[in-house]
């Protein structure tokens, strides 16, 4: 091991407490949570595709997995609206935060789980228990829920376009927004009633503490940005 780590030092200019990390099959680096990403538009669209079937401008990436000779379309959106039962309480944020999708365990890879490394993130970061997705799933017999043991280090990551703002953009889509991201829902039916508007439902409904704490700190940057534009017009 020493010889395999001097001779890669040398030849590769890497630093050696490093070469030993991937040797080692240890993590790299340390960092106190860890960032899910959350491709928040995506589930935007899944929304309000229910109210909007025939809205062709709104786009909804699939995946295509081979499974059996057979191809199937899986959406990022299927773990959340297919997700167990028991989990229906969860809005989304906090879904994300707290389970993902593993392999289920079979005697195989159950042996594989149990004898992994210490260290590696995947086999000590989640509890044992496995839950089952609901019918529909395309991976519901091949793959499980599994929650993360400790959830409150996990942080998600928006990916995809800016935040409406909630006074100057489309109020209707701000709002469907949040409803999606802070409300539970397994479908657009369960976030607004039929001859309500979004912005309606959005002030009707009555969000978490939590929740609200998160609704008020997405406006901030653009807070920022209108106390920059007012500063600089006042130097003219």
């Amino acid at each position: 091991m020493t010889k395999m780590v001097n001779l890669l030092a040398t030849k590769l200019e890497l630093g050696s407490p490093m070469i030993c990390m991937y040797l080692l099959q240890n993590p790299d680096h340390y960092t106190s949570h860890h960032f899910i990403p959350l491709y928040w538009s995506t589930f935007v669209t899944e929304a309000r595709k229910y109210w909007n079937p025939n809205d062709i401008s709104e786009d909804n990436r699939v995946l295509l997995i081979k499974r059996k000779n057979t191809f199937i379309g899986l959406s990022s959106t299927f773990d959340y609206t297919h997700r167990p039962s028991d989990h229906s309480n969860y809005n989304l944020y906090d879904w994300i935060s707290t389970f993902t999708r593993v392999k289920r365990y079979t005697k195989k890879n159950k042996d594989e789980h149990d004898s992994s490394h210490i260290n590696d993130f995947n086999s000590t970061s989640f509890v044992s228990d496995q839950f089952c997705f609901l019918d529909g799933h395309p991976l519901a017999k091949t793959h499980r829920v599994q929650k993360y043991r400790k959830p409150e280090l996990n942080v998600p990551n928006f990916i995809g376009p800016p935040f409406p703002r909630p006074d100057k953009d489309d109020r209707e889509y701000y709002c469907c927004s949040m409803l999606v991201l802070y409300k539970p829902w397994r479908s657009g039916a369960d976030l607004k009633q039929p001859d309500e508007s979004w912005h309606d439902a959005f002030i009707s409904y009555q969000f978490s503490a939590s929740a609200a704490m998160f609704i008020k700190n997405m406006n901030l940057r653009y807070e920022c940005l209108d106390s920059r534009d007012d500063f600089r017009s006042q130097l003219k």
